[in-house]
């Protein structure tokens, strides 16, 4: 109920100061200047009726939020405290950013003698407007930077608003990395298309954008990266998810934009080798835009790339560091391998008309033979230059190759294989079966040579994918049950039973359940012990109440015992487990089970897999979500 309650007071609390501030620069630039955007009378009385509604909604809960804060610490230390104050700062100090764009980019649009309604930021705006703008939001951004200065100083748990200040600063980063992405991709458009243009004084327009972009972008990124790498020397921000998962994201989005950009311009050099006439000015018009965000891309790739690299490389948990890599990897493998598939099937859908159909060579065969060459020559040294090192690891023998092939993330990429195979090669070969009966009952056969071959290769295609995963499948199964059975066989195990007829018997049968291979031994506690069971067993296995209680002999062996130690959570006689779990022999065999492979022990339910995958079929899903808000913001940047 708390949570609740700071959630609508601070929500109130925002969205009115918004109002507020918003009201405050309408009803000044309705006095200061006569031309402001919407000006006159209609400005005026907008302006008034904004504060006049807004103050006193932001005075009362701003009012009740600070009183809250000063009188308990929860809600001083509170998460939303903590993403209500950062908010307002990038709700107050973006404005300014984009504020001092709109007056740069006027300013360089009038020096170069341009229009200043073509400015990319602001063009219809005033000196007036965007000074009053940047004024006002940046005395309501110091007033929550002196606010949140004191909230650090008096807050003792702070890892909620450590938390929300590492999101804000990777935010910055980004908005400064944007910018400055939008500006080089405005320059390198201008200076790959100036040279064979013949309407030059369009395109200076676009330059002084760029260029206005990149001076405003640039230092907003320079600053913002540079304070997320001064805080890489506290161990939480060198190990956070968050600033891992920035690095896979902008790493794999300049991969796929480079993919898509340097195939698009090898479509274009195909073409031309392959004859067809093009001007000059034509084949930069086609590629100029390809190049212009392909170069800039490839820069984030190698730059954010070589950062994931170190970040992995600094990992100090060796198959931890592997299942990053691996990720990265196969995410990779996956985009070539796509990229592979469509160009081999636009290849020989090509060859089938090539042979059979009545396609003019110029018209439309040379394009698509350029464009399947194209995708092959872009998507197929990706795949084998990330999928070879993967599947080479899974093949070698030892820990790292068992590691290797009982990874998460590679068992995800084969059956997503697996499943696009079977069910590709189910459409295509229901596609196969309808052009033969439809043909058979039409008696129509004009064109069913040429549907029927190009539904058989794509079959053949989708067969092919799926009998190659399969068969890797198939051998990652036999060498990890081989691996697997050794290591069990090797884990020599002792059950230490109170003599109650009960626990004993129950491990056992749950052993031979998990882990038939297991060799596991049933040791009475009021019996000696066996010699050499100190040098031979691996691990004991024992319920709570001996453990904390055990008998003097048991005590004095397993003060000596060298191996692991296994314990069972059990209510017996006065023992009250405080927070456990009741006896689970289930969960026992199987911790026994993953320390037996090299495993780390961890219950069920507390990191599932199918949360992993999850995990990553989000992170998936995010970077095509990233794709799609960049490709839409370099839509509108180009039209």
């Amino acid at each position: 109920m708390r949570t609740v309650r700071r959630l609508y007071f601070y929500a109130v609390a925002f969205v009115s100061l918004e109002v507020v501030l918003w009201g405050l620069i309408s009803l000044l630039r309705s006095i200061i200047s006569s031309e402001a955007v919407g000006g006159g009378v209609t400005q005026l009385a907008q302006g008034l009726a904004l504060i006049l509604v807004g103050v006193p909604v932001f005075a009362l809960h701003w009012w009740v939020c600070q009183r809250d804060a000063a009188r308990e610490m929860d809600e001083h230390a509170s998460g939303v405290r903590a993403v209500f104050l950062y908010a307002i700062l990038l709700s107050t100090f973006i404005p300014v950013i984009q504020n001092v764009l709109a007056i740069v980019n006027r300013l360089a649009l009038t020096s170069a003698h341009l229009s200043r309604a073509s400015a990319f930021v602001g063009g219809q705006q005033s000196w007036s407007d965007n000074l009053v703008a940047l004024v006002m939001n940046a005395l309501i951004g110091t007033y929550f930077v002196f606010v949140l200065r004191r909230d650090w100083t008096g807050i003792t748990a702070l890892e909620t608003f450590t938390e929300v200040r590492r999101i804000h600063r990777y935010l910055w980063a980004l908005y400064g990395l944007l910018l400055t992405i939008a500006g080089t991709m405005q320059l390198l458009q201008f200076i790959f298309q100036v040279p064979f243009s013949s309407i030059v004084f369009l395109l200076r327009a676009n330059f002084v954008n760029g260029l206005a972009l990149t001076i405003v972008g640039t230092p907003v990124w320079f600053f913002a990266w540079k304070t997320v790498q001064d805080s890489l020397s506290e161990v939480t921000e060198r190990e956070s998810l968050l600033r891992l998962g920035l690095l896979y994201a902008l790493a794999l989005a300049g991969v796929v934009t480079v993919l898509t950009s340097g195939g698009i311009v090898l479509d274009a050099l195909l073409r031309l080798a392959l004859g067809e006439p093009m001007a000059a000015d034509e084949f930069m018009g086609q590629v100029s835009g390809s190049l212009a965000i392909g170069i800039p891309l490839a820069g984030v790739w190698a730059y954010y790339g070589a950062w994931l690299t170190r970040a992995m490389t600094q990992v100090p948990d060796a198959p931890r560091r592997a299942g990053m890599r691996r990720l990265y990897s196969y995410i990779l493998s996956a985009v070539g391998l796509t990229a592979t598939f469509i160009g081999l099937s636009m290849l020989f859908s090509f060859v089938v008309d090539a042979l059979l159909g009545k396609v003019v060579w110029a018209d439309l065969l040379r394009p698509r033979l350029a464009a399947a060459l194209a995708t092959l020559l872009a998507g197929f040294p990706l795949w084998i230059l990330s999928w070879r090192p993967m599947q080479a690891e899974s093949l070698t023998s030892g820990d790292a190759g068992d590691h290797a092939r009982r990874s998460l993330v590679r068992k995800v990429y084969l059956y997503l294989a697996l499943f696009a195979s079977v069910i590709g090669g189910m459409v295509s070969a229901g596609i196969l079966l309808y052009t033969l009966i439809n043909a058979l009952l039409a008696g129509d056969f004009s064109n069913f040579t040429q549907d029927f071959l190009k539904s058989l290769e794509i079959l053949a295609l989708f067969t092919l994918l799926g009998f190659y995963h399969g068969l890797t499948l198939r051998q990652d199964g036999r060498s990890a049950s081989q691996s697997l059975a050794r290591k069990h066989a090797a884990f020599s195990t002792l059950v230490f039973d109170p003599g109650d007829g009960n626990f004993g018997a129950a491990v056992l049968a749950a052993i031979q359940k998990q882990t038939p291979g297991l060799p596991a031994a049933l040791q009475l506690v009021g019996q000696p012990i066996p010699p050499e069971a100190r040098e031979n067993v691996k691990a004991v296995l024992l319920p709570s109440d001996l453990a904390l209680d055990p008998p003097e002999a048991l005590r004095l062996w397993l003060r000596d015992f060298n191996g692991l130690r296994l314990v069972v959570p059990r209510a017996a006689g006065n023992w009250v487990l405080v927070g456990g779990a009741p006896a689970n022999v289930q969960q026992a065999a199987l911790a026994l089970r993953q320390l037996a492979e090299g495993q780390a022990s961890r219950p069920r339910g507390v990191s599932s897999g199918w949360l992993v995958v999850l995990y990553i079929l989000g992170g998936l899903f995010g970077l095509q979500a990233l794709m799609v808000v960049f490709s839409l913001l370099m839509t509108a940047l180009f039209d």
